[in-house]
């Protein structure tokens, strides 16, 4: 009988014990603009190997898409997007958190091909992809940009339209159009086309990407991520995919 009850106790003391060292998942669920895909992989790999507890899910697309679903109650926590507008609209809707948003990253536009052009009028007899200026934040940087130099009307017959700056990118890099006007930092996953030329940051609006917790969501794990963003570690890396600091940390 005593061994009975030793073996018992001893029982009850692993079950005891394994349940205490059994933690909670908490999961984070991020929608983030399609040209941070590689980066913000990274950078979450990173911080779930310190956070183990946590399970990170990236939702990519273009910023002004995912701005709308979450407008529709659509189930996220945090958003960084490539549009401080469109991150503004969601403050003012009382959506996204005061204390818990900032300006973070800054990018630059490019035109991507296989040949070299001095101005942006030699693209006026040529294909070129550009994101829906209505839900991509490259889009409206580009409609900017064309405005300012009097080419957005001379070149409406040559637009393919994309839903995001990655889908911009892919069809001049699958030859399906012969320019591209994308991100600096897309340029790093081109396989066939390259930058043929820098625009000027004076043609448009500073490409600034802001990031915040939506309200109701401060959760401790979504905080911790939120300062994680801004380590040493993740600006490291940030850099290294060509974004630019924003001087606001």
């Amino acid at each position: 009988m005593k061994k009975f009850f030793k073996i018992a106790t001893a029982a009850v003391l692993i079950f005891l014990l394994a349940a205490c060292g059994k933690t909670e998942k908490k999961e984070i669920t991020i929608s983030a603009a399609a040209s941070l895909n590689e980066v913000l992989s990274q950078v979450v790999e990173n911080y779930q190997k310190e956070n183990k507890n946590v399970k990170v899910n990236i939702n990519f697309g273009a910023s002004g898409a995912l701005k709308k679903q979450i407008e529709g109650g659509a189930p996220v926590d945090f958003v960084f997007f490539a549009s401080k507008k469109d991150l503004e609209d969601l403050k003012k809707q009382d959506l996204v958190s005061e204390k818990f948003s900032k300006d973070i990253l800054e990018n630059t536009m490019v035109v991507a091909g296989r040949k070299k052009i001095d101005n942006l009028s030699e693209m006026l007899e040529h294909k070129v992809a550009i994101g829906d200026p209505d839900t991509v934040p490259a889009g409206r940087y580009a409609k900017q940009t064309l405005e300012n130099v009097g080419l957005w009307d001379k070149m409406q017959e040559n637009f393919v339209l994309s839903k995001d700056v990655r889908s911009a990118m892919q069809y001049v890099d699958l030859y399906e159009v012969d320019y591209a006007m994308i991100y600096k930092t897309d340029s790093k996953v081109m396989k066939n086309a390259e930058i043929v030329f820098e625009v000027p940051n004076t043609l448009h609006t500073p490409i600034i990407y802001s990031c915040g917790i939506l309200k109701d969501k401060e959760r401790d794990e979504v905080k911790s991520l939120y300062r994680f963003l801004t380590t040493k570690e993740s600006i490291e890396i940030f850099e290294k995919f060509g974004f630019k600091i924003v001087n606001e940390q």
